[in-house]
């Protein structure tokens, strides 16, 4: 068993990467334990990925095995969000993301330098956090309104799956 001081010095050494960050936002939005394979068929992922990242979160503490099933003579296994564990729902920094999607990570040096690192003082952070904030919502609702384009791009006039 691993202890909650082994669990946080993992995450803390846990490397940022895009597929973790989809895989909890997915098991977040799910609700419910979800298997590595059902996680590859959502992302379009292969199994082996999916499988590695799933495994790399339960070192991590971040995820825990929630359910095993028997089906077709193997066991599938069904991993949930650590209960009450908020801080592991992200591992990318959402602000770190903003500043590299808007060019920030550097700033011109005042004498026409090397540009100089983007460092964020407290200030700068929250207003940040406040500007992802006021953008998140009209960002979900522009990926639902695609998403639902083509779910009905995929049926006929009848509600029934194109061929």
């Amino acid at each position: 068993m691993t202890s909650r001081k082994e669990k946080k010095q993992r995450r803390e050494r846990l490397r940022p990467h895009p597929a973790r960050d989809q895989i909890l936002d997915l098991m977040r939005s799910y609700g419910k334990p979800i298997s590595p394979i059902q996680i590859a068929r959502i992302t379009g992922g292969t199994l082996g990925s999916a499988a590695y990242h799933v495994r790399t979160l339960v070192s991590a503490g971040v995820i825990e095995l929630a359910d095993e099933v028997r089906v077709r003579g193997a066991v599938e296994h069904f991993y949930a969000l650590v209960p009450g564990d908020d801080e592991g729902l992200r591992i990318i920094d959402p602000v770190t993301q903003l500043l590299g999607l808007c060019g920030a990570l550097t700033v011109p040096a005042t004498d026409g330098g090397y540009p100089r690192p983007g460092v964020l003082d407290e200030l700068a952070r929250e207003r940040l956090v406040g500007v992802l904030d006021r953008l998140r919502p009209e960002v979900q609702e522009i990926v639902a309104e695609s998403v639902a384009r083509a779910e009905h791009a995929e049926t006929d006039e009848d509600g029934q799956p194109r061929n």
